[in-house]
């Protein structure tokens, strides 16, 4: 991914795609959390998006703010450069979840790994303290429902944590 000044904004590109600025996307937050991950979110200039039910039946991609065509290409790019690589599953599907998944979630979107991690140490070293289901906008998961990226994250989270 590169990155590259506009204004002030910054932007970074899937392939040439340009991506929304950097932003975190907030599920399952009620008033009073939410207002503090917006608080927290400020220390890496990241805009807090809450997410809507109706939003959980949309493309994350769409959600940041991608439109379908973007969507599209950076899918296509994806599959041509990926055509012969094998994904590394996790053994998961035993897992049973109770939908819809109402534990909390936050999608970072735009983030370098420094911020990342800035964020996260922030969160934890607040009254936030944790945030169980946590998730990057990749390539990859940018045309999955929201709805459908909870229940991943939450058989990912539950699978960690039977295995501690």
């Amino acid at each position: 991914m590169l990155l590259r000044r506009c204004g002030k904004l910054q932007r970074l590109f899937f392939g040439g795609i340009d991506m929304v600025k950097k932003s975190v996307l907030a599920i399952n937050f009620n008033e009073e959390r939410l207002k503090q991950l917006k608080r927290l979110s400020l220390l890496v200039k990241a805009q807090v998006k809450a997410v809507t039910e109706l939003d959980k039946e949309e493309p994350l991609g769409k959600v940041v703010g991608f439109t379908e065509q973007e969507i599209k290409a950076i899918t296509e790019q994806i599959a041509a450069n990926n055509e012969n690589q094998t994904t590394d599953n996790m053994d998961n599907e035993d897992i049973i979840i109770e939908e819809p998944v109402t534990k909390e979630a936050i999608v970072l979107c735009g983030f370098e790994n420094k911020d990342v991690h800035t964020l996260l140490d922030a969160i934890r070293g607040s009254s936030l303290k944790s945030i169980p289901l946590k998730a990057m906008l990749t390539s990859y998961n940018i045309t999955w429902k929201i709805s459908d990226m909870l229940i991943e994250l939450a058989k990912e989270y539950e699978y960690f944590r039977q295995r501690k």
